[in-house]
């Protein structure tokens, strides 16, 4: 029965009960609190009782006599800004659309896939794929069917190649990746505890894990020179100075800003340090199946050579002879090797994430997947997931999905060749308008140095903002405060490519607008 107000209590001689006789915390009354009490109105006996409710709890923890009533959690999250929710917010106030807003900002800031829509909602609003059976609507088991979990291992044996094969066993179906992620730092982790990721990292999981689980990021700096190359040094130097207890490592691989894969050497360098320290390693493969450049160039059709697959359009053709200016960070690129492929000196605490928001397209449905050897883990994973269980209905489009391994690997193919394609048509256009950017191998984005505005990181993205086009700032992927670190830009190149033109043409009006007033100023 539901508490609403304090009438619902009555007082005896020492405590207060539900007129059920349901009991709730007692909250002992001193003899002058209870004369006080006695002779109290209604209204002002709720406020005798609160605050002495107020005087026996932790004195963190007050309730307030009037307004909304949040935990000490809500309040530390409330006063934390989270930069990506920031601009998605702005846009989504004034969100572009080529006929009833064509003047609104596009969205090259969110991860998202817009070059497969027609395959996939074709697949999806298929009867046969999609048809609500009466069993689906009852509740489902809470980490996904036995046979969606199936069919996934099955994906994942084909395309990451793990050394030890995954079973059904070994995943766990949810609502995401982002609350799987909070769902392991509730299982690995104690409230207080940290990790050690390399950065710049993807600022979701600083959300997905510190808003529930409580846990804390701790950020290791790159090696100059290579932006996906962190030494067993700088490791050990982060985990001494760290202020709190460190329990794990968290990569994503393919890198999430940069696009573009770590080498085995690297992940196996995360792996050794986490297992001589006591910690385990969380890598999240959500764009392990759009590893574009590794995948194109294994499936050259007959006749045809890699270039055949970039873009030939005419602006391409007219930006072809610009040269690409080098940067600092490139370092060397590399294949895609999935972490569960490597001969992993601790399997058991060895964990990964990967989902359909990416790599199939569906970001909106919410499916991410938990992969873990360990059957304690698992355990304990299973035990709690009923908080991000996916629909029945869902279950089944996706069983119906990949059991179509015929249509599933075209998919993939396709859709590897379409960002391949994508982001030879940003690159030419970076080319030719000079502005530096990391390669991309992998992904739907690539981050490029926008240092030439010669402005503060913040207020450059406000003025890209005003000129209609949304790209995540460094910041939002805790950049190192400097100046070398800061002034880059993740853009995303998985759409249309007359929205990708529109949205370019928009960033360079920008930037020549501050160049103008640069040089204007100077002359006065």
């Amino acid at each position: 029965m539901p508490i609403s107000t304090f009438e619902l209590f009555t007082f005896t001689n020492k405590y207060f009960r539900l007129n059920s006789n349901r009991k709730v915390k007692k909250v002992k009354l001193n003899k002058p609190i209870k004369t006080q009490y006695e002779n109290a109105s209604k209204q002002d006996k709720k406020t005798v009782l609160v605050e002495q409710n107020n005087k026996n709890n932790n004195k963190n923890t007050v309730i307030p006599l009037n307004g909304p009533r949040l935990s000490k959690r809500a309040l530390e999250i409330q006063n934390e800004e989270f930069l990506l929710s920031k601009g998605i917010i702005i846009v989504r106030n004034n969100k572009y659309h080529p006929e009833t807003n064509p003047n609104g900002i596009i969205n090259l800031g969110t991860a998202e896939n817009k070059l497969n829509n027609v395959e996939m909602l074709s697949k999806i609003n298929d009867p046969k794929i999609s048809a609500v059976t009466a069993e689906q609507l009852l509740y489902g088991p809470n980490p996904g069917s036995d046979r969606l979990r199936e069919e996934i291992a099955k994906l994942l044996n084909r395309y990451l190649h793990p050394k030890i094969p995954f079973t059904m066993k070994n995943i766990c179906v949810g609502n995401g990746c982002g609350p799987l992620l909070n769902i392991c730092g509730e299982v690995l982790f104690d409230a207080g505890d940290a990790f050690l990721v390399p950065g710049p990292f993807y600022g979701g999981f600083e959300a997905d894990i510190k808003y529930g689980a409580r846990v804390y990021s701790i950020p290791v700096q790159h090696e100059e020179g290579d932006c996906l190359k962190v030494s067993e040094e700088s490791l050990e130097e982060a985990l001494r100075n760290a202020n709190r207890p460190v329990k794990g490592i968290i990569i994503a691989n393919p890198n999430n800003p940069f696009g573009r894969c770590y080498s085995a050497e690297q992940l196996l360098l995360f792996c050794n340090f986490a297992k001589s320290h006591g910690l385990f390693v969380i890598c999240d493969e959500i764009y392990g199946l759009s590893t574009w450049k590794d995948i194109v160039s294994e499936n050259i059709e007959e006749g045809k050579s890699i270039e055949d697959y970039e873009c030939h359009c005419d602006r391409c053709q007219h930006f072809k002879d610009a040269k690409r200016i080098e940067n600092n960070i490139d370092g060397e690129s590399h294949k895609f090797t999935s972490i569960f492929s490597l001969d992993l000196p601790d399997p058991e605490n060895t964990h990964g994430l990967w989902g359909f928001s990416k790599d199939f397209c569906l970001n909106g449905l919410r499916i991410g997947v938990t992969i873990s050897y360990s059957e304690t883990i698992m355990a304990a994973i299973q035990k709690i997931c009923f908080l991000t269980c996916i629909p029945t209905n869902i279950d089944n489009i996706l069983v119906n999905i990949l059991s179509d391994e015929e249509w599933t690997d075209n998919f993939i193919l396709n859709n590897n060749r379409k960002l391949y394609k994508s982001y030879s048509h940003l690159t030419n256009s970076l080319n030719a308008h000079g502005i530096p950017y990391v390669k991309g191998d992998s992904g739907f984005f690539i981050y490029i140095d926008l240092h030439q505005a010669k402005l503060d990181e913040y207020d450059l993205w406000m003025k890209l903002l005003e000129g209609g086009i949304y790209i995540s700032p460094s910041q939002a992927f805790f950049s190192k405060d400097s100046y070398s670190e800061r002034n880059w830009f993740r853009i995303c190149f998985a759409v249309e490519q007359k929205e990708l033109d529109l949205s370019l043409e928009r960033l360079y009006k920008v930037l020549e607008t501050i160049k103008r007033n640069i040089i204007i100023y100077c002359v006065i």
